[in-house]
């Protein structure tokens, strides 16, 4: 078996779709090479506990540094005396193959092409962060928003040179793995570029539970992106829709961890009474059985939305974004995608009067989904691509 080196930031016990990616990817490369784990202790997670992760290999433990002012806060630094560790590890190891997860810590594949220039450096792309930041940037181009505007070029000066280096990117969206091609690569680059999908999971709760009167909004409630989504909700889409919810005694539940105040804040400003924080819960999946139906409101996203996958699993409508689909190859039969804040809130209340339509939705997404992202279909993609 060939030897390979997988980086990561701690992903064992962790919830959310990229940690979802995360295991989907080293449980894959755990059964096909003989796979050690290298995770990167970030400096603003220092004092956390690392889980035990799986796997009888060697595990190895970098620790980032604090970023310089002209870096982006998402690129991690290392030290000296980490960069020396990093090239001991790749030394002893001798590995044919180094698969970084998120371009965050690419700035040492610099590393492996020195200490192992017969390697092969594999760079998993789930998401373009320079387009996250020129999202954000877009939605609100203020002054007190200018910390995106600064993310955004240097995040692209990075993105530019690291694109056209001779690595293989594996990209969750095409629309963004097209922008990289079109945008950043010169002619006379040697880099491999591909798709590697998100991914399905066969269905694992044993009992599915009672529908109730909801529907679900979810995802990690720190984010900017979730944020966005929320205010949009509440600003634009819930004064179409508050009579239907009233009316029907629906209410719309917020799940997710770690929300930040703006969220109760919006809530009690607005005097909103059938949206509820929830927060984060011990198993999402049961949230997403029990809802009538998916809002994702999303104008901010990069990458593609696992969370899309894991309503599809349990056979729940999703009515989301352009955005919020972008990546994803679904017809209007499979899943409902709107803009504007009419249109969103006319599927809502046309779902509401009719959980019949919503059910079909529900199942077509279910047989699309399972034929294209089942994990096991898309694992052997992606030996196929490393082996390649």
């Amino acid at each position: 078996m060939k030897k390979l080196l997988y980086l990561d930031v701690p992903f064992a016990g962790a919830t959310g779709g990229d940690k979802n990616r995360s295991r989907f990817i080293w449980e894959t490369l755990t059964s096909n090479f003989d796979a050690d784990l290298l995770l990167i202790n970030r400096l603003e997670h220092s004092d956390e506990k690392i889980n035990p992760h799986s796997g009888d290999k060697n595990h190895f433990i970098l620790k980032t540094k604090k970023w310089n002012f002209f870096s982006s806060r998402i690129i991690f630094c290392f030290s000296r005396s980490e960069i020396k560790r990093f090239k001991d590890i790749l030394q002893n190891g001798k590995y044919e193959i180094v698969f970084f997860r998120f371009a965050s810590p690419t700035r040492l594949a610099a590393i492996v092409s020195k200490t192992l220039p017969d390697s092969k450096i594999i760079i998993d792309i789930d998401m373009l962060f320079s387009r996250l930041s020129k999202l954000s940037w877009n939605l609100n181009p203020t002054f007190k928003n200018r910390y995106y505007l600064v993310e955004k070029i240097k995040q692209q000066i990075y993105e530019k040179r690291l694109f056209n280096l001779s690595y293989s990117f594996l990209f969750t969206n095409f629309i963004e793995k097209e922008i990289v091609e079109n945008k950043y690569v010169k002619k006379s680059a040697k880099g491999n570029f591909d798709i590697l999908p998100n991914v399905m999971k066969e269905q694992s709760l044993k009992e599915i539970p009672e529908k109730e009167n909801c529907i679900l909004f979810f995802g990690g409630l720190s984010s900017a992106a979730n944020e966005d989504a929320f205010k949009y909700l509440i600003s634009d889409i819930y004064p179409l829709i508050s009579q239907k919810l009233s009316d029907k005694n629906i209410f719309i539940n917020i799940v997710g961890r770690n929300p930040t105040p703006i969220y109760e804040y919006l809530l009690k400003k607005n005097e909103i009474k059938n949206i509820k924080i929830i927060g984060e819960v011990a198993d999402v999946n049961l949230e997403i059985a029990k809802a009538l139906f998916v809002v994702l409101p999303l104008r901010i996203a990069s990458g593609t939305r696992t969370r899309i996958l894991e309503a599809a699993n349990l056979k729940i409508t999703v009515i989301t974004t352009s955005i919020g689909a972008e990546g994803f190859d679904f017809s209007e039969n499979e899943i409902i995608i709107r803009d504007s804040a009419e249109e969103l809130a006319e599927e809502i209340n046309n779902l509401i009067d009719n959980p019949e339509r919503a059910e079909k939705i529900g199942e077509n997404f279910y047989k699309k989904c399972k034929k294209i992202y089942l994990d096991k279909n898309v694992g052997k993609e992606l030996i196929k691509k490393i082996n390649s």
